[in-house]
C-alpha cells in the first residue's frame, strides 16, 4: 500500500509542471497566456499560416473558444531584423481596429488583423502542434 501511495505522489509531482503550463510547446513554439488570448513566439516552418493555426488551436483547446469566433492580432510581430518574433492574439476586439485577413503573409504585423478560428484551423493539416 505504501508503495502504491509513493508511486501516486511521484506521478503527481512530476506531472504538476506540465499541468501548470497548460499548453506544451513543440520545441519550435512558445505559448504565453494573455488575457483572453495567447502570445506565440517561435517558428512553425509554415510562416504566418502556421502561427494562425497554432493560435486557433490554442483558442479552441485552452480558451474553449467556438470555431465561429474571430481571432485578432493584439500584439503584432515587430518588423525588422533582430526584432521580436512574438505575436499576440486575442478573442476580444476591444481597443482594436479589426480588419479581415485577405493575404495571410503580412497579417501578423498588423494590429487588428482578424480571422475566424475555423478559417485559421484550415491551415493546420501541415503543421505539427503540441497536442496533435
Amino acid at each position: 500500500m505504501i508503495r502504491c501511495k509513493s508511486f501516486v505522489l511521484i506521478a503527481m509531482l512530476t506531472a504538476s509542471p506540465l499541468a501548470a503550463s497548460g499548453y506544451i510547446p513543440d520545441g519550435n513554439l512558445n505559448f504565453a497566456p494573455l488575457p483572453e488570448g495567447v502570445q506565440i513566439s517561435g517558428y512553425t516552418g509554415r510562416g504566418a499560416r502556421g502561427t494562425w493555426c497554432a493560435a486557433a488551436d490554442y483558442a479552441v483547446n485552452q480558451l474553449a473558444a467556438r470555431r465561429s469566433q474571430k481571432l485578432y492580432v493584439s500584439e503584432p510581430r515587430a518588423r525588422g531584423f533582430g526584432r521580436s518574433i512574438a505575436v499576440g492574439f486575442t478573442l476580444n476586439p476591444a481597443n482594436l481596429n479589426p480588419s479581415n485577413v485577405f493575404i495571410v503573409g503580412g497579417s501578423l504585423t498588423r494590429r487588428g488583423s482578424a480571422m475566424t478560428i475555423s478559417h485559421a484551423l484550415t491551415f493546420c493539416p501541415d503543421v505539427n502542434l503540441p497536442i496533435r
